[in-house]
């Protein structure tokens, strides 16, 4: 009895080694993991020195200008409205004519009236002067508005391919953070087994933990998905095979936007595509109004024919003409059309406006944004993560020497994952914010 007793102590005190020792692992490796989180960011300066942050996203926008078959098929249009300018401001085509004149129809014979002739003519159109000058115009101002189309695809495709970058980025950072929580509770489990097998910890314990395994794994699917559909979509802005890996940098340097919002309003005015297709439109629509006023003043078609009588013995003659166009029904015609442009050019100025004011609104609502982002951010770097790392390494000490429950420990490591997370939603927040700013201000700025 003796001997049994001694061996069962003694294999307890090896039990509960094995426990402190199991801690102790658990706790050097959490440690270690929220040391290493605590990392400082590389500085602005450090990224930019190293060159590998920047340039993978300059080559993905690079790419995306460059393959992007909806962007051709844009440039393809704006050339054809390009090649449309001259024909627009020229001369309708002379029309030529043959003729035979006063042929008897009794006998069709050319030599038995002195008026039968043959002739050969020609007339010309010729606007009054002003209109092809002002009609090629708008087909410049067409063009131009083509060409502003294709600035605001290619803006457009500028912001997706880094928003997606950006979310990408965000959801591997997320998965990483996923996996190594999962890896940490997985540890805790261990623990919380050892602790049930010598009666040191309840049953309960292990089901939490399974509970919020099985929930990281349930979240590493949806995010693994999101991975795929997120390179999907940037590689069909390249114009590339949708499964092509892509580069992802592990850190990038917060974008930082150096420009007042008085020079931003600036910037926007000159380079936003769609505020210049705009302002195009209204220019067109005051040339049209132009050209609408002149339409009534006349045009002419001049024509000369060369009467061939050879014949008859008699001598050939020449006819000469000019024609001029009355506006007979302008009250019906060209002062309606007047009338059509001139609320056109309404229409025209106060669409500019309201794009302008839309414009305005939306720098000043994503500048608002992007201070607020920066703020959170600053607060989880300098306050919130560090407090819940040094909460949890806390909790794990007390645990070690049974001053607090298994729940806490689990609670303060989920509560920090929280908190990582939402500080990469926040970052991840903060550059597309700054994307969103590049899309309203219409020039690439970081």
């Amino acid at each position: 009895m003796e001997r049994g007793h001694g061996v069962t102590t003694e294999h307890r005190a090896w039990r509960t080694r094995g426990l402190a020792f199991l801690l102790s692992l658990a706790f050097l490796s959490l440690s270690s993991v929220h040391g290493r989180a605590e990392d400082p960011a590389p500085s602005p300066s450090a990224v930019h020195a190293a060159g590998g942050n920047e340039e993978p996203l300059r080559a993905l926008v690079r790419d995306a200008l460059e393959r992007n078959s909806d962007l051709n098929a844009m440039r393809s249009t704006a050339e054809a409205r390009t090649e449309r300018i001259l024909p627009a401001g020229a001369l309708p085509d002379p029309m030529l004519s043959l003729m035979l004149s006063n042929v008897p129809v009794d006998d069709f014979s050319f030599s038995k009236d002195p008026m039968t002739s043959k002739g050969i003519g020609f007339t010309q159109a010729i606007p009054f002067p002003g209109k092809l000058s002002l009609k090629e115009e708008i087909a410049r101002l067409e063009a131009v508005q083509a060409s502003d189309r294709v600035e605001s695809v290619k803006n457009s495709i500028r912001y997706r391919v880094k928003r997606d970058f950006f979310l990408l980025m965000e959801n591997r950072e997320v998965i990483r953070l996923t996996e190594k929580n999962k890896a940490l509770l997985q540890e805790l489990l261990a623990v919380a087994n050892t602790k049930y097998a010598v009666g040191r910890a309840p049953q309960q314990d292990l089901f939490k933990a399974q509970v919020e395994i099985s929930r990281m794994e349930r979240m590493l699917i949806a995010l693994r998905k999101k991975d795929v559909e997120l390179l999907a979509d940037l590689n069909t802005l390249r114009s590339m095979p949708v499964d092509t890996p892509v580069e992802i940098p592990s850190s990038y340097a917060m974008p930082e936007i150096l420009y007042p919002e008085g020079e931003l309003l600036a910037i926007a005015r000159s380079s936003n595509p769609d505020l210049k297709r705009e302002m195009d439109s209204t220019s067109q629509k005051e040339t049209a109004l132009k050209l609408a006023r002149k339409q009534i003043l006349p045009d002419f078609q001049i024509g000369a024919e060369y009467m061939n009588r050879d014949f008859m013995d008699e001598p050939d003659m020449v006819t000469a003409k000019v024609m001029i166009s009355v506006p007979l029904w302008h009250a019906r015609k060209q002062d309606k059309e007047v009338e059509a442009s001139i609320r056109d050019v309404s229409t025209a100025r106060s669409s500019y406006q309201n794009a302008w004011n839309a414009v305005q609104n939306r720098i000043r609502e994503i500048t608002a944004a992007i201070a607020a982002l920066r703020e959170s951010l600053s607060l989880f770097d300098t306050g919130l993560l560090p407090q819940a790392r040094e909460s949890v390494n806390a909790s794990l000490a007390a645990y070690q020497v049974g001053q607090v429950e298994f729940a806490s420990i689990l609670m303060g490591q989920l509560s920090l994952y929280q908190q990582e997370i939402d500080r990469e939603k926040t970052a991840e927040g903060l550059r597309i914010r700054t994307a969103d700013l590049e899309l309203v201000v219409g020039r690439e700025l970081f």
